[in-house]
């Protein structure tokens, strides 16, 4: 579904990702993980267009994406939901949720999405006049999944979904996450938390330098011991 072939971001003299090589399958969940610095935010905003590619190529259902501005990445049927969630404050939630469908010209079904949104996350409709700026983190992150969703897409892409909330908040983010993956949707994650992030995803890649180490099953990398020592502290 999702191809990177040798695909290398630089910023400046620094390399952010080199000859980076993944793949996603359609239904999957499939995380990357490694340490602060290691290219898998660079990754993903290479994915959705944000990043110039210096090298490489990037395909999704067959057709070639890099180089495409992110508007048409996104009506290809990519969603990305970044770090820090970067909800718009000013915005009031629902605002925030149309911006999430802007693309769509079907807007009577898109009005219903943001119903299904309201029916899936209560506190945004609880919420729904509310600068979104306003509301605690965990709620933020909230939108910031249900915003991703109203475009529809095939495969979303989470950042650091876990980062800064409560342990509960924690806990409900990863179990809607989940369920967007037994829905149907395609998953690529980048997650501090290994542990939880390998016992979620069905395969993962581990990140280094900006390239890949290892890669392997959940169960395979959960039980390699150098992955154990360094990322799960055991």
């Amino acid at each position: 579904m999702l191809k990177l072939d040798q695909v290398t971001v630089r910023y400046g003299a620094t390399v952010g990702i080199d000859r980076l090589s993944i793949e996603v399958r359609e239904g999957e969940l499939v995380t990357l993980i490694g340490a602060n610095g290691a290219g898998k935010s660079t990754t993903l905003r290479a994915i959705s267009g944000l990043e110039p590619l210096a090298h490489g190529q990037i395909h999704f259902d067959g057709h070639r994406i890099s180089g495409a501005p992110p508007a048409q990445i996104i009506d290809r049927g990519i969603a990305h939901c970044p770090e820090g969630r970067r909800v718009f404050p000013q915005l009031t939630v629902r605002e925030n949720l149309e911006m999430g469908a802007y693309r769509r010209s079907d807007r009577q079904r898109a009005r219903q999405d943001m119903e299904r949104m309201f029916d899936k996350f209560p506190r945004l409709r609880e919420r729904s006049g509310q600068a979104a700026g306003t509301l605690s983190g965990g709620e933020q992150q909230m939108l910031a999944i249900a915003r991703a969703l109203m475009s529809r897409p095939r495969l979303v892409m989470f950042d650091e979904p876990s980062l800064g909330l409560a342990p509960n908040f924690v806990e409900m983010i990863f179990e809607l996450i989940l369920e967007v993956r037994r829905s149907g949707t395609t998953v690529l994650m980048v997650e501090q938390n290994a542990y939880a992030a390998l016992e979620m995803c069905d395969r993962a890649y581990l990140l280094e330098g900006g390239h890949v180490v290892t890669t392997g099953t959940s169960r395979e990398m959960l039980a390699n011991p150098d992955i154990r020592k360094a990322y799960l502290g055991g």
